[in-house]
């Protein structure tokens, strides 16, 4: 029997390479995991929140909008979008902050980075999450240095196209300018991870660490609460665990906030309309979970994503093209009635996945097709 040797070393080397790959993924999915068990809900005291005074649900449109100039750009927009509120009892004017880059090329690739899922801001970082280019539930987490974007001024004038034409620039193999590469000093892309729907990156205030919900499986019953390292921009450990509520096991779900002093909230849609409200902490590797309110009207058909503002000290439910902001020491004293809720819905089409909110208050918005973060005036206190 004869042997070809160089077929032979061909296919030494594929399996060496296998192997490298499949030790590179493990590395950054071989996450340690803790359960600590099942923990029912209390329901005791739930607020019955019926908000007629909420404006019309808004419905999920049949097709997304993109923003008014994407496409005859090609994409290099160089004007700030605008969007107004068109109903509520608070008006916001949100105007374009940054034009986030919509591909990228490093040492893995050519990536794709316009299907962000979530965003908060912490300090000087902006952190974005984004699943674009990957199978389902797999991405990673962008951080921006927004004192280096803001030192280059990519958020007004010519400035505005610099990170998406800094993109294309690597995916094309283009040669960077001086400024560019001072630039990319102020971008940081972590490894890709299973990062669920992604729509769940959050800040603990108490423990000064980020985390996520691993909402893999939709059906999944086991709740995931997944800490990343602010450093690697990857995970570092899970605490898993199951909640009992109405009868059964509760799916994992796809929204999370924490308060300052550490407690963690979700919500749920209880049917076409109606919103629940989730506040838990874990102490000694127990859950206490609490159903705080049930609210009769959300924003609309999808719910986004949840967020916290510290400064004002409100709750925000966010959908695309509408959210409502409720106070959350009302929320969690159990004094909230309608009359306590804002309300705004804004004039777009365009899909919202992420809201975030500086150490003055301002509220930013992300938005896709093509991706941006919008910043909001006023601050609503």
């Amino acid at each position: 029997m004869k042997f070809n040797k160089n077929k032979i070393i061909i296919n030494i080397l594929i399996f060496l390479s296998i192997l490298l790959i499949l030790s590179i993924f493990s590395t950054v999915n071989a996450v340690p995991t803790k359960d600590i068990g099942t923990f029912t809900v209390d329901t005791e005291k739930t607020l019955e929140i019926n908000n007629e005074n909420a404006p019309k649900f808004v419905q999920q449109p049949v097709k997304y909008s993109i923003s008014s100039r994407y496409g005859e750009t090609t994409g290099f927009e160089t004007k700030k979008n605008i969007i107004k509120t068109k109903a509520g009892n608070k008006k916001y004017t949100f105007r374009t902050e940054y034009f986030l880059p919509m591909s990228w090329k490093n040492s893995n690739g050519w990536e794709y980075w316009y299907n962000c899922q979530s965003m908060l801001i912490q300090g000087k970082y902006m952190y974005v999450v984004s699943s674009s280019g990957y199978n389902l539930n797999r991405g990673f987490i962008v951080r921006y240095d927004m004192n280096i974007l803001k030192k280059y001024k990519l958020n007004s004038g010519k400035g505005l196209v610099e990170l998406r034409k800094l993109g294309a620039a690597l995916r094309d193999k283009e040669n960077l300018t001086s400024r560019q590469k001072n630039i990319l000093k102020g971008v940081k892309k972590g490894p890709i991870f299973n990062i669920g729907h992604g729509q769940t990156l959050s800040y603990n205030p108490k423990t000064k660490s980020l985390w996520m919900l691993r909402d893999v499986h939709p059906s999944s019953t086991k709740i995931k609460l997944m800490r990343i390292s602010m450093k690697t921009l990857k995970p570092i450990s899970i605490i898993k665990f199951s909640l009992n509520y109405n009868g059964k096991k509760m799916t994992s779900p796809r929204t999370l906030t924490f308060d300052r002093e550490g407690n963690f909230y979700f919500t749920r849609n209880r049917d076409t309309k109606s919103i629940l409200i989730f506040k838990n902490r874990i102490i000694n590797n127990k859950v206490e979970s609490t159903l705080l309110a049930n609210i009769s009207n959300r924003p609309g058909t999808i719910t986004q994503v949840i967020g916290i503002n510290h400064v004002t000290k409100r709750f925000y439910i966010v959908s695309d093209g509408a959210f409502y902001t409720l106070a959350l020491k009302k929320l969690n004293k159990g004094t909230l009635t309608q009359q306590d809720l804002h309300y705004t819905v804004l004039a777009t089409k365009r899909e919202s996945e992420g809201i975030a909110f500086d150490k003055q208050g301002r509220t930013y918005l992300l938005l896709i097709r093509g991706t941006e973060v919008m910043k909001a005036n006023p601050i609503y206190h």
